[in-house]
């Protein structure tokens, strides 16, 4: 699904652009996966671990805007990428597809910006337009600003996974499984 672009005002001043990623963001992509992955010990994997060539980024990115189910909307400021979120199907049988899930990501230097306020926003509506009842979502219990945004915008928790990441030092993390029903 494509997002029709949308100028925001971020609380600094600046303008920031949001549209669906294209085939031609895709180095862009994997350059802001590799920076948003090593600034935080909050995304899903390591900077190492993002492994896929600029050409399998492109598929990537040219199926999800074809997907009437799924979409990615970016945050741009004068060019730069700096925020993604993507909603996918929980699965497609019967018995989920009513459900959906996303993550996001901010680089570190836009936080606290708005920028994760208004990506969700537009992400909830998108959900809505797709036919989702539900969305949902894994967030590390440590990450006090995004659970604070996440709640901020109607999501409640509805339990906690232990050890849900092993970090490479040997040390776990749990995660709280968050939702908001649409």
């Amino acid at each position: 699904m494509r997002f029709k672009e949308k100028t925001i005002t971020l609380k600094n001043g600046q303008t920031c652009l949001l549209r669906s990623p294209e085939e031609r963001d895709a180095e862009a992509m994997l350059d802001y996966l590799r920076q948003t992955s090593a600034e935080t010990d909050f995304m899903l994997r390591y900077e190492d671990e993002i492994t896929l060539t600029p050409d399998d980024e492109r598929k990537s990115l040219s199926d999800i805007l074809d997907d009437p189910k799924r979409i990615m909307i970016a945050a741009f400021i004068d060019g730069k990428l700096v925020a993604n979120t993507g909603l996918n199907p929980f699965g497609q049988t019967d018995r989920v597809r009513h459900r959906a899930e996303f993550g996001i990501s901010i680089i570190k230097e836009y936080w606290g910006q708005g920028i994760g306020s208004a990506l969700l926003s537009e992400l909830i509506a998108a959900a809505k337009q797709a036919g989702y009842e539900q969305l949902e979502l894994e967030v590390v219990t440590q990450n006090e600003r995004g659970i604070a945004l996440y709640k901020k915008l109607g999501f409640e928790t509805f339990g906690t996974r232990e050890h849900t990441f092993k970090y490479r030092d040997g040390r776990y993390c749990a995660c709280h499984l968050m939702l908001r029903r649409l």
